[in-house]
């Protein structure tokens, strides 16, 4: 299988590759997840826990920022060939533009459930100090938006409910049940994850994939 050139995700994935390699050091990855790590007593404009530090990324960046930060070497790794998999298929189909806003909006949904979640005390949620870190929440809006773009089989209706519309339903009970069974599985393994980013993510990726697509080719 040939994948196209996919110039916005090879980008993506380099400054991810840098920013890790740069983080190496113990002491600046320490430094850059408290200034930039997506936590969700920030989001609810609480800062008085972090008054001795330096610099703080503005609350509001912080789902982009916390999106180029890392727990590893082998977190990152997994992220981006994740990422190269399947983001150049998407970025083929709706442009570098609209697939780099689409991985935005992917960080942005993501960091929103993740802070829900902790406000209202989700199972399996992060503690409102924990800082949510990585790419995954972004990757998972494209990997939303993947899956219904690249149906593996023709999309069936529930009973009364059209298949365009059971599709996405589809799609978001399966991974929503996925994520559960990970979060369930990862604490015995010793592996954080954050599932509420994964799931808010990929949501935003299956709906906006074709408003988006249509979008692009509203001219055609």
């Amino acid at each position: 299988m040939r994948f196209p050139p996919g110039p916005i995700t090879n980008a993506l994935v380099i400054i991810n590759l840098v920013i890790a390699v740069v983080l190496l050091v113990p002491l600046w990855w320490q430094y850059a997840v408290v200034s930039g790590g997506l936590f969700p007593i920030r989001l609810s404009g609480d800062n008085s826990a972090f008054e001795g530090v330096g610099f703080l990324v503005p609350a509001l960046l912080t789902p982009l920022s916390a999106a180029f930060l890392h727990g590893g070497i082998m977190h990152v790794l997994m992220n981006m060939l994740m990422l190269l998999l399947i983001g150049k298929m998407v970025e083929r189909v709706l442009g570098g533009n609209l697939y780099l806003g689409l991985y935005l909006v992917g960080a942005y949904a993501a960091a929103g459930t993740e802070w829900l979640a902790a406000v209202m005390q989700w199972p399996m949620s992060a503690d409102m100090m924990a800082p949510a870190i990585g790419a995954s929440g972004a990757i998972s809006a494209i990997i939303g938006a993947y899956v219904l773009l690249f149906p593996n089989q023709h999309p069936k209706p529930w009973g009364p409910v059209p298949a365009h519309i059971a599709r996405p339903m589809h799609l978001t009970v399966a991974w929503v049940g996925l994520n559960l069974a990970l979060g369930f599985v990862g604490p015995g393994l010793g592996i954080s994850i954050a599932i509420w980013s994964h799931i808010g993510g990929f949501v935003a990726g299956l709906f906006l994939a074709r408003p988006l697509l249509l979008w692009r080719y509203r001219k055609a």
